[in-house]
């Protein structure tokens, strides 16, 4: 065997294990891993009105805030205060966007560019307001008319698996 053939040979066998480690992680894309558990349980029992807490899951930051039960501000003009254009699940589909009115679950991510807002407090919980460009958002992510961003603040999937714990979980 000549040195030609024998670098040849050196150079398929690296070619081959490159292809293969390219390939496995390709096809295991196309099939979804059903073990896979991406819920995330937050304990809410510290959280008094006007706290808010954040954590991280599925690699963005979610704001979760405690709010007076009663608390329904509209400190102005919304853009969509139904919540028809924005996404979220069908229980957020209401004036306080949460399952119970004593805490608010959203993503912390502007829908106009995909900042991360800021949050408004003063005398206590007034909402969000983007850094960007300076959207604002109502004590239940409803965006201002007007503003950069066109939709409310993102409402992830999630349960109360308890009193006081929210699981959050993907669709």
């Amino acid at each position: 065997m000549n040195r030609r053939t024998l670098l040849t040979r050196i150079v398929a066998g690296f070619s081959a294990i490159a292809l293969a480690g390219f390939t496995v992680p390709f096809l295991r894309s196309w099939f979804p891993g059903f073990d896979e558990d991406v819920s995330l349980d937050v304990d809410v029992s510290e959280l008094s009105a006007g706290d808010v807490k954040t954590v991280r899951w599925l690699g963005r930051n979610v704001l979760v805030v405690g709010r007076d039960r009663g608390e329904e501000a509209e400190p102005f003009v919304l853009e969509d205060p139904g919540s028809e254009n924005s996404s979220q699940p069908e229980f957020a589909e209401n004036t306080l966007r949460a399952r119970r009115a004593d805490h608010l679950v959203v993503f912390s991510n502007c829908t106009h560019l995909g900042c991360e807002v800021e949050v408004l407090a003063g005398d206590g919980f007034e909402g969000f307001s983007c850094p960007c460009h300076r959207s604002r958002y109502d004590t239940s992510g409803r965006v201002e008319k007007g503003a950069a961003a066109k939709r409310n603040l993102e409402v992830p999937e999630y349960d109360y698996i308890a009193r006081t714990v929210i699981r959050l979980r993907k669709v």
